[in-house]
């Protein structure tokens, strides 16, 4: 209940830069750095793959309503979108536990069924290579799209390989197909009306006591003015919990794809295309889990938003928290962000926030990309930033209306768990150089240092 109230108190880039010409971070100023962030170099860098989906849970409490909204969000932008077809599949849990968690088997057998049943790791890797249902036939363009490769190390013939081209296609497994995720998201609604009700007529109780024993009905006006505000609250929260998988994807895997299973659009081989669609070489293989919630606390003196579009910013900001958890505790699970902006006293500004989960606390690591002589990809770690406090973006989804109802804080609004306030006014995050400033130049990626989990 205190926390309830005090939260109503509250409430009232790319490794295509890398070839340039660079300077560091303590001689470019930022007009150049604009300039480069201008010319849309940031927007080429490697991003992980992911494929989303709810577990449905239709007979439960706004159900259908979760499906829909989910149905709705954008993949997160640090992603590559890998969906397939089939976005959701039915729960066999028929009752809700307590903060939405059910016995571990259930959910397991649930998700394993889905990805026997909608054959997805077959349909992931046919995604990768744009499989044509017909003919069975591949092809490398969604590889060389989000790889940055050149049409010349894309088109190559997959029987006779250069040296160079079976360095790309090692490379694209490691930094591409390597790097495909499920996520699996079991999501809940938490019902506040009946607390707040409950809260409510305890208070006006409250009140009427005191006023009884004293004779002043001022605490009974006090007593109703309590509840009539604790009520005013339209607030929900959801419970999710998320199943990470990745595409099992390595170079013995790889071998016998292009060996056994390539069918090239220049010569169709209908023995190759059976053959792909019986075999069982492709695998998902479980990561870990993660469970949190997210709240919508607005008061409807501040919010007339529709319970759709409330339903559609809660559930989006449980799935980004849960990918925050995620990518903090799994280290495969982590994804690179280019630097955006380098700033004339020497900070850096990058493109991530409160969606992001960063406070002033956060380290990340910046790491310079290069290209071997074959043509792989390499990073090395050339130094380490940390956001500096009160310039931290409050990206959230819904953040800007959010501002707009709490504008009386300044256009601040404070982060979910009251751990951070961000600014939605920015449009990045800006860090403090710890180490490395004389190596730090536009080209460089940022990905945030490994965090313990305790046991």
């Amino acid at each position: 209940m205190k926390r309830f109230l005090m939260c109503l108190a509250a409430a009232a880039f790319a490794f295509s830069a890398a070839a340039q010409e660079a300077q560091p971070v303590d001689s470019l100023s930022g007009e150049a750095a604009d300039q480069q962030a201008d010319n849309g170099v940031i927007g080429k860098y490697r991003r992980s793959s992911l494929y989303t989906v709810l577990m449905k849970h239709s007979a439960f409490k706004y159900g259908e309503a979760i499906d829909s909204a989910f149905m709705a969000m954008p993949t997160p932008d640090k992603f590559n979108c890998h969906d397939l077809a089939v976005k959701s599949f039915e729960s066999s849990a028929v009752k809700q536990k307590k903060k939405g968690k059910y016995k571990e088997d259930v959910n397991a057998r649930d998700i394993q069924s889905f990805i026997l049943d909608a054959d997805v790791a077959r349909g992931m890797v046919s995604k990768w290579f744009n499989r044509c249902p017909e003919t069975g036939v591949f092809d490398m363009k969604l590889i060389q799209e989000r790889g940055n490769y050149d049409a010349s190390q894309a088109d190559i013939n997959i029987a006779d390989q250069s040296s160079r081209g079976r360095a790309m296609l090692a490379d694209a497994g490691e930094e591409l197909i390597g790097k495909t995720f499920l996520l699996v998201n079991d999501i809940t609604f938490v019902d506040k009306g009946e607390k707040s009700a409950k809260a409510g007529g305890w208070l006006r109780a409250l009140g009427a006591v005191a006023g009884a024993v004293t004779g002043d009905s001022s605490f009974s006006s006090m007593g109703d003015s309590a509840a009539k505000l604790v009520n005013e609250i339209d607030g929900f929260s959801v419970n999710i919990t998320s199943y990470l998988y990745r595409l099992d994807w390595n170079d013995e895997v790889a071998g016998t794809f292009y060996v056994l299973y390539w069918n090239d659009p220049s010569n169709p081989d209908p023995a190759r295309r059976m053959a792909y669609d019986t075999t069982n070489l492709f695998r998902l293989t479980y990561v870990g889990q993660t469970s949190t919630s997210a709240a919508n606390l607005s008061s409807k003196s501040l919010s007339s938003k529709s319970k759709e579009s409330q339903m559609l910013k809660v559930c989006t900001r449980a799935i980004d928290k849960s990918i925050v958890q995620l990518q903090r505790y799994f280290d495969e699970f982590k994804v690179n962000v280019p630097l955006y902006r380098i700033n004339d006293d020497g900070t850096v500004d990058v493109q991530i926030g409160l969606k992001e989960g960063i406070n002033a606390r956060s380290q990340f690591d910046v790491l310079m990309p290069s290209e071997t002589e074959d043509g792989r990809m390499v990073y090395e770690k050339v130094g380490r930033i940390q956001p500096v406090a009160g310039k931290i973006w409050d990206n959230r989804f819904g953040a800007d209306e959010d501002a707009e109802a709490l504008a009386a804080d300044g256009g601040k609004a404070p982060a979910e768990d009251g751990d951070e306030a961000g600014d939605v006014t920015l449009t990045a995050s800006t860090f403090k150089v710890l180490s490395g400033a004389h190596r730090i130049v536009p080209g460089c990626l940022v990905r945030e240092v490994t965090i313990k989990r305790s046991k």
